[in-house]
């Protein structure tokens, strides 16, 4: 759970590749703290605790677990491969299919990436819900943020003296 928090964290504000270019998001004036608080609060909303589901937070996700851990179906007694369900990835045992495990494993990636396209479009509305807007970084803004690490208190400052920037965001906003 903290590996996805932490990828949705860099994912709320920092810049991402598109075929348009590097792209972050801002809002004119705003302060470092608040620009931290609001991509968090939209994390938490995109990783299902958000506004609307906080008082059941907990409960639902014990649910949501319960129902999950039974997956595997009936494993007594019967001999060959079996798709075994764990932790969310199918594992085989015996002699499965090479095609089967192929296919299990694209299948997988698929939810995967269908779940993180999902996330970041609820953090991207959520974004915009607290007024800020997407703008295209310059080659030279792009340049000096590829030299910063993922992650790095120097990045997220650069962003967001970039993205807090009335002339920035009046110039470069999508």
């Amino acid at each position: 759970m903290m590996r996805i928090t932490t990828a949705l964290l860099a994912l709320a504000l920092t810049a991402c590749a598109t075929p348009a270019g590097m792209t972050s998001w801002g809002k004119p004036g705003v302060s470092m703290a608040d620009y931290r608080l609001d991509s968090g609060q939209c994390i938490l909303e995109a990783s299902g605790g958000g506004p609307t589901q906080r008082g059941d937070a907990s409960t639902s996700k014990s649910g949501d677990s319960n129902q999950t851990s039974d997956t595997s179906g009936s494993r007594g007694g019967t001999n060959g491969p079996a798709g075994v369900a764990s932790g969310g990835a199918i594992v085989y045992s015996g002699s499965a299919n090479p095609e089967d495990a192929n296919q299990a494993a694209i299948q997988q990636r698929s939810q995967e990436l269908s779940a993180k396209r999902a996330q970041k479009m609820v953090i991207e509305q959520c974004l915009a819900s607290r007024g800020y807007r997407q703008f295209k970084l310059t080659p030279e803004q792009a340049a000096h943020l590829a030299k910063l690490p993922e992650g790095s208190a120097e990045r997220r400052t650069y962003l967001h003296s970039l993205g807090s920037d009335p002339a920035v965001m009046a110039a470069q906003s999508l």
